[in-house]
């Protein structure tokens, strides 16, 4: 891990292709993709050492993925707990189950793993890797003109600059980038507190699950994490607690008893304790010339599903390969695509996490009929948690619109079988090589290399891709982030359908 001290840093030549601003999971893993691009990359932060304190927790199979592609997924992986349920509990016995275990990834699981023990692992790699990580430098301000970026730091020997050619604010939700840029922040908070607390449980928790639990008038979600511990967290009434005041283990333990579940969720040692807001928010824009947004600087959204480390980890897979394009020279509008896709992919996240109305549904659900109808409207979830067949549509993003608790109705998410590998769609099971496009064909259809970018990988599309093919297309070109460009229909010398960056600007139009 970087150690210079504030002396040492101020004397470093400050000059580097992408400036990122937070060290935190979205920042550190976007630096490791760009030095597993070749890219030279500084990532500065504030804090001097990490910040102790688990946050976020889960890693789903996309995240767990792209930490494959890094080499990273077993040094995550040895710190956390696997788990392949999550389990819903009511106070009329009934349970409900998100099953992680069939979707289509060599990872058909999600990690508990400490957001420190994440962050330290990728600081590890990312300065292994080349990449400069500055810490106890807090930005300032910058300015930008036709040849690059101008970043204002502060640090405990005064102020000084960087020169950049791209920035990235990933510095969470109270971004200094997004504050300075005057891009507005809409979207809402939820009235109630959520507390949390950390620690050794009274009785043994489920190993293979996480579980949330229902109560009349609240919930909490029970997450197993290394060591035996656990962490118990959720709004678990409609208290709303000054956001100064202190929360004592007592207050918290009988504020839990009120849901009624008893020793499951008691604590034989609570290790920390703390209340906080929950937000959903979605930025007005994710760019804004050559710098971009990511992570909570981006987007809020409920902690239901474990998706905010998630959503960060996309935004640094969807950002890295663009930015390494357009740094070789790519004339295209790479970082408006960026801003639609992504933008639209957070609002998704805020559609599949506001579950409090599905929650009221399960806590009204007595009968066998209800409990079937409650249990078939969770199918879906575990596609959309896991983040493995997320579609860019071809349309605007959507406004930050939803409401704190979900659309009315909350209807049920599409199946896994339902996913088609049209022009946007994620393919699930590629492993895409970075920097390179991969042409997935039938077997025998073989491609004419004058309609493909330079250095496209090739391969077969296996059994379960086979099945999302559109009607008589025989081929997909999929872009470096593992999304589909271009559809390939059964006939010589065309291809149809089109994403923005098919090409990433060395693409040449079929014939």
């Amino acid at each position: 891990m970087n150690r210079n001290t504030p002396r040492d840093r101020a004397s470093d030549h400050r000059t580097t292709d992408v400036l990122i601003v937070g060290a935190g999971p979205t920042g550190l893993m976007l630096g490791c993709l760009l030095r597993h691009h070749g890219i030279d990359c500084t990532v500065i932060e504030q804090r001097d050492s990490i910040d102790p304190r688990t946050r976020a927790v889960m890693v789903h199979a996309a995240g767990l993925e792209i930490l494959d592609t890094l080499g990273l997924r077993t040094a995550v992986e040895d710190r956390g707990v696997r788990q392949t349920r999550i389990d819903f509990h009511t106070r009329h016995e009934a349970r409900f189950t998100v099953d992680f275990t069939g979707l289509d990834t060599d990872f058909p699981y999600y990690l508990n793993v400490p957001q420190p023990d994440v962050e330290a692992v990728l600081a590890d790699r990312f300065t292994a890797a080349g990449g400069r990580l500055l810490r106890g430098l807090r930005y300032t301000g910058h300015h930008e003109d036709e040849h690059g970026i101008t970043a204002r730091t502060l640090t405990a020997t005064g102020p000084h600059t960087i020169t950049a050619r791209h920035l990235v604010g990933a510095d969470g939700a109270s971004s200094a980038v997004r504050t300075a840029l005057d891009i507005a922040f809409p979207g809402n908070t939820y009235p109630m507190s959520y507390l949390l607390a950390e620690g050794a449980p009274l009785l043994p928790a489920d190993p293979d699950a996480s579980a949330m639990y229902i109560g009349p008038a609240g919930a909490v979600s029970l997450l197993p994490l290394p060591h035996g511990t656990v962490r118990i967290a959720g709004p678990v009434s409609a208290e709303a607690l000054d956001r100064d005041s202190e929360l004592s283990t007592q207050h918290f333990q009988d504020t839990v008893d009120t849901l009624g579940f008893g020793p499951a969720l008691r604590f034989e040692r609570v290790d920390r304790i703390a209340h906080y807001q929950v937000h959903e928010r979605l930025a007005e824009r994710f760019t804004h010339g050559r710098t971009v947004l990511a992570g909570d600087a981006a987007h809020l959204n409920s902690p239901a599903g474990g998706q905010a480390m998630n959503t960060g980890f996309g935004d640094a897979w969807a950002l890295a390969w663009r930015l390494a394009a357009l740094l070789n020279g790519s004339p295209d509008p790479l970082l408006a695509d960026y801003d639609r896709e992504r933008r639209a992919a957070a609002a998704e996240v805020a559609r599949t996490t506001g579950v409090l109305t599905l929650l009221d549904a399960m806590r009204r659900a007595t009968t066998h009929d209800a409990r079937s109808s409650v249990q078939q409207a969770l199918t879906g979830y575990a596609e959309a948690w896991s983040q493995l067949y997320l579609h860019y549509r071809p349309a605007p993003a959507p406004a930050p619109a939803v409401p704190a608790g979900g659309p009315p109705g909350h209807p049920a998410l599409p199946p896994r079988a339902d996913h088609r590998l049209q022009p946007g769609a994620r393919v699930p099971g590629h492993r895409p090589e970075p920097g390179h496009h991969t042409w997935l064909h039938l077997p025998g259809h073989r491609p004419d290399e004058n309609l493909l970018p330079p250095l496209t990988r090739t391969a077969e599309l296996t059994p379960a891709q086979r099945t999302w093919l559109p009607a008589a297309t025989t081929a997909v070109l999929v872009r470096p982030d593992g999304h589909v460009a271009r559809t390939v229909p059964d006939g010589p010398r065309t291809t149809t359908g089109t994403t923005a960056a098919a090409g990433a600007g060395t693409e040449k139009e079929a014939a």
